[in-house]
Order: C-alpha cells, then sequence, then structure tokens
C-alpha cells in the first residue's frame, strides 16, 4: 500500500490542478494582451501628435519672434537660458525624487565626462538652428531638415559600413532634388530670397545631429540606467557654457550690448519652447520609433505651410506674423516631399550581410 500511495496522491494533485485551472476565465490572457496593445497604441498616439506639435511650432514660434523678418535678440541667446532651465529643473527632479544620492549622481564626474563631450556637440547644433533661422522662414527651415536623412545615410555607410539599397538611395536624391526646387520655388516668390548661407547652416546643423545620434547610442549605453533627469542635467552643464562661449564668440550685439538687449515677452516664448522641444524630445521619443519619428517630421513641414498660408494672415492682427500666398506649385513641391520621405522610412532596408 505503500509503494502504491505515490501514484495515489500524484492523481490527486493533478486532480486539484485541473479543478482549479478550470476556475481560471477562458482567456486570461488574451484579455490582458489586448489591454496592453490598446493602451500602447494610445501612448503610441499621443508621443506622436506630442512629436508633430513640438517639432511643427517651435519653428513657428522662433517665426514670431522676429521683427521685419530678423531676430531683434542674440540668436543663441535662447538656447543659453534653456541650458540653464534644463540644469535646474533636471537637479531639482533628481533632488525631489532620489534625495541626496540624486542630487550627487547629476554630478558624478565619470558620466559627467561622456555625457559634457557629446553636450559640446550638441550646443554647436542649437546654435546652427538659430543661425539657420534667422535667415530663413520655418517652412524652408523644416523642409531643408530633411537633408538629415542623405546626411544620416552617408554617416552610416563611412562609420558602420552599413549601406543603403538602390531604391533607398534612389529616393535620397528625390528628397534632395525636391528640397532644391522648393528653395527655388520659395525664392520666386519671395521679396527677399534666398540666402545661401543659410543651406550652409542647416546642413552643418544636420551634420553635428547625426554625429550626435551616433556618438550617444555608442558612448551612452553604460549609463542608460540613469533617469531621464539626471541625464538632461549632466548633458545640460557643458551644454550651458559651449552655448554662451558661441553666443560671445560669434554675436557681436551681445557683447556689446549686452545679453538681454532685443528681449521681449516672445524671446521668453522661445526660451520656453526650447524647454519644451528638449524635455518632450528626451521623454516622447523613447516612445517612437525611427519610422514614426521621420513621418512626424514630414508631416510637421504640413503643418507649418498651412499655418503660414491659411493661419497666419487671420492672426495677423495680434501675432507679428505676414501670411503667404498659396501657390500650386508650392503646395505641389511640399507635398512631393512629405510623401518622398514617408516612402524612404517605409522602403525596405538592405539585408545585414553575415
Amino acid at each position: 500500500a505503500q509503494a502504491v500511495w505515490p501514484w495515489h496522491a500524484l492523481v490527486s494533485f493533478s486532480a486539484i490542478s485541473r479543478m482549479s485551472s478550470l476556475k481560471q476565465p477562458l482567456l486570461p490572457r488574451h484579455k490582458d494582451e489586448v489591454k496592453d496593445t490598446a493602451s500602447r497604441a494610445l501612448g503610441t498616439a499621443f508621443a506622436f501628435a506630442v512629436f508633430i506639435a513640438v517639432r511643427s511650432f517651435h519653428p513657428i514660434i522662433i517665426d514670431i519672434s522676429k521683427t521685419d523678418g530678423k531676430l531683434p535678440y542674440g540668436k543663441a541667446t535662447p538656447c543659453v537660458v534653456n541650458s540653464a532651465v534644463d540644469i535646474v529643473i533636471g537637479n531639482s527632479l533628481a533632488l525631489l525624487f532620489g534625495g541626496m544620492p540624486g542630487l550627487k549622481q547629476c554630478w558624478d564626474p565619470v558620466p559627467l565626462k561622456v555625457f559634457s563631450a557629446i553636450a559640446v556637440v550638441y550646443a554647436f547644433g542649437d546654435f546652427l538652428e538659430m543661425q539657420s533661422m534667422a535667415v530663413m522662414g520655418g517652412a524652408a527651415y523644416q523642409i531643408l531638415l530633411q537633408s538629415k536623412l542623405l546626411v544620416t545615410a552617408l554617416i552610416m555607410w563611412v562609420m558602420r559600413g552599413q549601406r543603403q539599397t538602390t531604391l533607398q538611395w534612389n529616393v535620397l536624391v528625390t528628397i534632395a532634388l525636391g528640397m532644391s526646387a522648393f528653395v527655388l520655388t520659395d525664392d520666386s516668390g519671395n521679396e527677399g530670397g534666398f540666402q545661401p548661407i543659410g543651406l550652409v547652416f542647416v546642413v552643418a546643423k544636420v551634420f553635428f545631429s547625426c554625429l550626435c545620434a551616433v556618438l550617444a547610442e555608442k558612448h551612452l549605453k553604460a549609463f542608460k540606467e540613469m533617469p531621464i533627469y539626471s541625464q538632461v542635467a549632466q548633458l545640460k552643464f557643458a551644454w550651458l557654457w559651449t552655448s554662451l562661449f558661441l553666443t560671445l564668440l560669434f554675436d557681436r550685439n551681445v557683447r556689446e550690448d549686452g545679453f538681454w538687449n532685443g528681449w521681449d515677452g516672445r524671446t521668453v516664448v522661445v526660451a520656453i519652447s526650447w524647454v519644451c522641444k528638449g524635455w518632450s524630445t528626451f521623454l516622447v521619443l523613447k516612445s517612437l520609433d525611427s519610422v514614426l519619428k521621420n513621418i512626424g517630421e514630414a508631416v510637421a513641414i504640413l503643418v507649418i505651410y498651412v499655418f503660414d498660408v491659411l493661419v497666419a494672415e487671420s492672426v495677423s492682427d495680434f501675432l507679428p506674423v505676414h501670411g503667404k500666398e498659396f501657390h500650386i506649385s508650392t503646395c505641389l513641391m511640399v507635398m512631393v516631399i512629405v510623401l518622398t520621405v514617408v516612402s524612404y522610412t517605409l522602403a525596405p532596408a538592405r539585408p545585414a550581410t553575415k
């Protein structure tokens, strides 16, 4: 009887297990998966909408801050203020959520050296962005910014040996031709004319941004467990001093008339826009893949163009903006560029070679 007992015990335990499993819902995991999928989809949609809004309204706000087509303040002074504010916000959040150990983490010299080196390159990108916006409108800037696809492809080819397919190269060349055609079309209808130096600034800004992305992916993996606010605090330390150095070096008005010369309420909004753009980038982009990021950048072109053509004139009574006339050639060119960027984003990549 003792030899048979373990078998009966096993059968009883198996029966009890089956009975308890019958009490479970028929498809509990499926419901959980549906809820998780729906919540992720809503989160991604929200992040996508925020991304488009920030990428659209940031150039528009800078355009509104212009007086007679020019920036009346030191071009990069809002970037300096943005970095100082971000340092305060990052350290405050670290102290709030992590106490003194969290605050000390913001000034840990080991990651600070790595973050500072990358922040210098980021600061050059912000400086070049303001220089670009000083000589062109938001729509032109956002369109020329799509050259980052071509620059990124070249950088990845040189640094990683990652090549594009023939289809991708053809689409990239089409984007470049479309940007050139838009600039020429916009120039023919613009009294001020297109300034080639603006194109140089944009391409340089794109190069620094793409280089930052490659460097950040390569060197920041060791610190990915750090909270976002600690990373921002460390990045913005060197970012602040580099932006201030570039401002004093290249902006004679700041040296002669002072840092705050030309500032008004619009400039404060520009600085706030920089803060919102930075934090939304750090917080929102983790929910978006590269496909949605590129599509969002393309959709931002449409938003800015619609604002210039349909909205700007109606709000010109209380905002210093001037609407643009609708030209079918310009509209078609904008649509061609947007759809071409989307086509490149959805094009199949070259399979990895073993």
